[in-house]
């Protein structure tokens, strides 16, 4: 009883999370990548009718091809489910649930790898940072991407270095083996940089193993390499061409929307090479960048003095080599380098490294609760405030959210545009006519049947009733000046969108 009480704390936080996300995940509207995703998922399911004769299978029309669906499979199905048992939400509330369960499940696994190297009360104020990040917490819902990303690459280094640890014991080596090379598999289908993952945990059981990770290495890799192709029809018709063709594509994606960064448009190739940098040091809580600076300099300590030193050599080769070659090699980054989330995990262990030196000297249970939720509080109460829009925050020292207006990005993924859709519901006369400056699909996802949904490029006629903009790269300043703002979203001091009525004759393309 006492093996599983001892974990009873983190069970609670995560069951708290769960409960918060059942009752708000309604409020989230549906994001700009979404609307594929969900073809995509049902695309997937139909793929397995041509393994056997995958020349037959048909193309899907959109870059989507470059990732495996294997998730989007699962989160289709399971939405489904979720949608038969709670009739009262939509589809997307159902997808937008699937994409939290994922996140949390990160989470526990971030306690669990973090439980290697600290003790329980550290391990949970890792978690406990994570989950009121404001940044991820808005994302957990909303991104069809990157967490779930970010949740298959930590399980994967989580299994893997069990596998290395369990070696030895012929009784588990087996099924260590195969449960982490499916999990690597899932990884690199998902993303094609997910092999990095199985590279960390290479090298990790070259440390251990010395010459036993050559056996190793060859059964972990090939089953990983099984599962890639399985769960990824894009390969099966060319598996070498198309993979390479996904690796090409992703390394320099063809991102074309230019990027808000320190109040300069830039395109994706030619960002700053302080861009991430900067991003990661204002969207995370003042309390978490404290901590995981705290946490650098003690892993350091501990490095030189010879005591624990895989928590620096985590960080070094999980973020900081890959953060700098992502640099060097000026690989396109954008929507404030959401990419990188993968990256993540290994700064908060360092937060929780920082946290355990801290309560070496303040004992009492009391006094590290209170430490807690002091790191924490931050977060909850901006979130509270800035909610459904969460994943806008910044933090103080760009002035908050309302200081990185019309600096930095705010609501790129147009979830606002389901509260403007619903404005534009209550006042358009029947078969209004809307011109979109953003993801048109969301308006067209919540829009009444009879308005009329166009963007710029679509069509050459000016006579239109309204017009909606996102705030992204500043176009409600530099479109349809004459028009007149008659509703808008904000938090916080930031506009994230805008509706304005178009005058007869005004011409607002």
């Amino acid at each position: 009883m006492q093996k599983y009480s001892k974990h009873f704390p983190i069970f609670l936080l995560l069951i708290t999370a769960l409960l918060v996300g059942f009752f708000t995940v309604k409020d989230y509207g549906e994001s700009w990548d979404e609307a594929d995703i969900y073809r995509y998922g049902d695309y997937a399911i139909n793929a397995y009718r041509f393994i056997l004769h995958p020349q037959d299978l048909p193309a899907f029309n959109t870059n989507l091809n470059l990732y495996g669906p294997a998730y989007y499979l699962a989160a289709d199905l399971l939405a489904h489910l979720f949608k038969l048992a709670v009739p009262f939400w939509s589809l997307i509330n159902a997808w937008h649930f699937v994409y939290f369960l994922t996140f949390l499940e990160c989470a526990l696994v971030v306690y669990l790898l973090s439980r290697r190297w600290m003790n329980g009360w550290a391990a949970f104020g890792v978690v406990l940072l994570f989950l009121t990040q404001p940044l991820l917490w808005g994302h957990a819902f909303i991104n069809p991407k990157d967490i779930p990303f970010m949740a298959f690459f930590t399980t994967s280094i989580y299994t893997g270095l069990g596998m290395v640890d369990q070696y030895n014991d012929s009784l588990k080596r087996n099924r260590t083996v195969i449960l982490a090379g499916i999990l690597l598999g899932f990884t690199s289908s998902f993303r094609v940089v997910g092999p990095f993952a199985g590279l960390l945990v290479l090298g990790y059981a070259v440390y251990k193993l010395r010459s036993k990770a050559i056996l190793l290495a060859i059964l972990y890799l090939g089953i990983a390499a099984i599962t890639t192709y399985l769960t990824w029809p894009y390969l099966w018709g060319s598996l070498v061409p198309h993979y390479i063709e996904s690796l090409k594509t992703m390394s320099q994606f063809p991102f074309a929307t230019d990027i808000l960064f320190g109040g300069k448009l830039y395109k994706a190739d030619n960002i700053p090479n302080t861009y991430f940098p900067t991003i990661l040091g204002i969207q995370l809580t003042e309390p978490a960048l404290l901590l995981m600076g705290l946490g650098l300099i003690t892993s350091i300590f501990f490095l030189f003095k010879k005591e624990s030193a895989e928590p620096f050599f985590l960080f070094l080769g999980w973020f900081l080599i890959p953060t700098l070659v992502i640099i060097a090699t000026g690989s396109p980054l954008y929507d404030n380098a959401r990419q990188l989330y993968f990256l993540f995990p290994p700064l908060f262990i360092l937060m929780g490294i920082a946290i355990e030196k801290i309560f070496a000297f303040l004992t009492h249970p009391v006094g590290r609760t209170v430490f807690l939720l002091i790191a924490a509080l931050p977060g909850i109460l901006v979130a509270a405030r800035l909610h459904p829009y969460e994943y806008i925050y910044y933090n103080a020292f760009v002035g908050g959210t309302g200081g990185a207006y019309r600096n930095f990005e705010m609501d790129y993924w147009g979830i606002s545009f389901k509260d403007i859709t619903e404005k534009i519901n209550s006042v358009a006369p029947r078969n209004a006519r809307v011109l979109v400056y953003g993801p048109e699909q969301i308006v067209q996802q919540y829009a009444r049947p009879d308005i009329h949904v166009f963007i710029p490029e679509q069509q050459p006629t000016t006579t239109y009733d309204y017009v909606a903009f996102l705030t992204r790269e500043n176009l409600d300043e530099r479109r349809c000046k004459g028009a007149e703002t008659i509703y808008s979203i904000d938090r916080r001091g930031a506009i994230l969108s805008v509706l304005k009525s178009i005058p007869i004759g005004t011409d607002c393309r």
